[in-house]
């Protein structure tokens, strides 16, 4: 029988508690059932009633039941009745109910956890008035059982805990924006035990933060979606005595807080370990968080996936803190290169062998490429589908482009033609520039109908080309807009050199009649 949390009287059942969302315990698993209520058996008979353990005969005279008592019972007369046999089985029971209750005396809640909460920054100096939670963990899952505040000490007592195997504890505290927790313990052999919590002062200076492994696992490609999934664990070191915390307050620069780079077109990021209960944001070209780093070292972890549309594949590692040994793990399937890596041969990860290039001393700053050849084509690939669709947008603005400026030097020519014929022309004499000034001066007229029918066969283009999706609404507007204000100008320009026309041609007229 389980051990409950607290003593239960007869049928009372203990409230199920919720489980907090914040303030994970380290190193345990996590899950998001509901803890089950163990609930006490009650005294009684199970199964088959409790008999005597001394048998006599029981009969029947002038009937009535009686019991007929042996000798060395000391009853005289020989019978007892119904009411005195009912009695003693009341008393039997009564007797063998009195070992089954005391039992239950080792299952009560005896166990205790207190400690002192220090300061690590002030040389374990007690923090005086600070919350500090204690935490329950039992099969994969975790709530809170209770918050107290330390007393002038510094010192915090959490009491009547149960001491089951199952059942494991831990201490933790939200101080100055940085969390702290100890590790798991159990009550079952030492029913009191004493722990302490130490936290440290904040800092917003990374002067003592560096990275001092850098893991990053290129796992085997997904041919089925063109992704390729990677996975980067940081283990940092702060070498001070302060809590560097960092802050999402960006002010519209990059935030000063933990900074994790990412390469373009990365997607589906998962955070793991050391983002619980910490918040983050998008920055370029990665992300960042407020966790904070303790004194020592901290571990990092997270996963995300990148597109990718043909056998190779160019991976951009961008160094944000400076680090003692980078190592990039790549499939054996793989054929891997890097100009500022080297080739460590092969090594085992997550039960799988990998080839590793590394590095040493690497910078703030640095940017490593890893060149990977060797990738199944993807087969469904949502980038290559995208870059499809672009392909023919481009084909067909470069064709729009060459027929608009090949329309413009045809016209162009053209009219330069028809300007030194006109030239030619004038120098002949007065009885033939009448005559030629009649062939000349429809030539404007021509040009202005070619143009206008080169403006009406654009603006055609440019409306299927619209319908058929491969232009933008606000580029289309832009451009229909110019065309038809240079096919307005143009009618406005044949309307008036008609007017012009027609009146040289009345004035002409008059004169001969004259």
């Amino acid at each position: 029988m389980k051990q409950p949390e607290t003593v239960m009287n007869n049928n009372t059942e203990q409230s199920s508690a919720t489980y907090p969302s914040h303030q994970p315990l380290p190193h345990r698993e996590r899950g998001g059932g509901t803890s089950r209520n163990v609930v006490m058996p009650l005294v009684g008979i199970r199964g088959r009633g409790i008999r005597p353990t001394a048998t006599s005969p029981i009969g029947i005279r002038g009937g009535a039941i009686t019991h007929t008592a042996p000798s060395h019972m000391g009853i005289r007369g020989g019978t007892i009745s119904h009411t005195i046999l009912i009695s003693i089985l009341l008393i039997i029971i009564t007797l063998f109910s009195f070992p089954l209750t005391s039992s239950a005396h080792p299952l009560a809640a005896t166990g205790r956890i207190y400690g002192q909460l220090q300061d690590g920054t002030k040389r374990k100096a007690p923090v005086v008035g600070q919350s500090v939670t204690l935490q329950m963990a039992q099969g994969g899952n975790a709530r809170d059982l209770m918050t107290v505040t330390t007393d002038a000490r510094g010192m915090f007592s959490f009491n009547a805990l149960a001491t089951d195997k199952t059942i494991s504890y831990a201490v933790y505290t939200l101080y100055q924006k940085a969390q702290y927790v100890t590790d798991l313990i159990d009550l079952s052999s030492k029913p009191v035990q004493p722990l302490n919590l130490v936290v440290y002062d904040a800092t917003n200076s990374t002067d003592n933060i560096a990275i001092v492994q850098a893991n990053v696992l290129i796992d085997k490609a997904d041919a089925q979606h063109g992704l390729l999934t990677i996975t980067e664990s940081f283990f940092f070191e702060n070498l001070g005595a302060t809590t560097y915390v960092g802050s999402l307050q960006a002010n519209g620069q990059k935030p000063n807080a933990l900074r994790f780079s990412l390469p373009p077109g990365a997607r589906q990021l998962s955070l793991k370990t050391g983002f619980d209960g910490y918040q983050v944001i998008q920055v370029d070209p990665g992300f960042a968080s407020d966790a904070a780093i303790l004194p020592g070292t901290s571990q990092f972890a997270f996963s995300f996936q990148v597109p990718y549309s043909s056998s190779n594949y160019d991976f951009r590692y961008t160094v944000v803190y400076p680090t003692v040994v980078l190592a990039v793990l790549v499939p054996l399937d793989y054929h891997a290169s890097s100009s500022g890596l080297t080739s460590q041969g092969a090594v085992n990860a997550n039960q799988q062998t990998y080839q590793q290039l590394s590095a040493k001393q690497v910078l703030a700053g640095a940017e490593i490429h890893v060149q990977l050849a060797g990738l199944p084509s993807p087969t469904t690939a949502a980038s290559s589908t995208s870059v499809g669709q672009n392909i023919p947008w481009f084909i067909l603005v470069l064709i729009l482009m060459v027929a608009i400026v090949f329309a413009t030097w045809f016209t162009y020519m053209r009219m330069q033609r028809k300007a030194v014929r006109r030239k030619q022309t004038v120098k002949k004499g007065t009885s033939q520039k009448q005559s030629a000034r009649r062939t000349i001066e429809p030539a404007p007229q021509k040009v202005a109908q070619e143009q206008q029918e080169e403006l009406l066969q654009e603006l055609l283009a440019l409306d299927k080309a619209y319908e058929a999706g491969t232009i933008k609404k606000a580029d289309y507007q832009e451009r229909r807009a110019k065309m038809k204000a240079r096919l307005r100008t143009i009618i406005n320009a044949e309307a008036v050199e008609q007017t012009t026309t027609k009146k040289k041609a009345a004035r002409s007229g008059g004169k001969a009649r004259s």
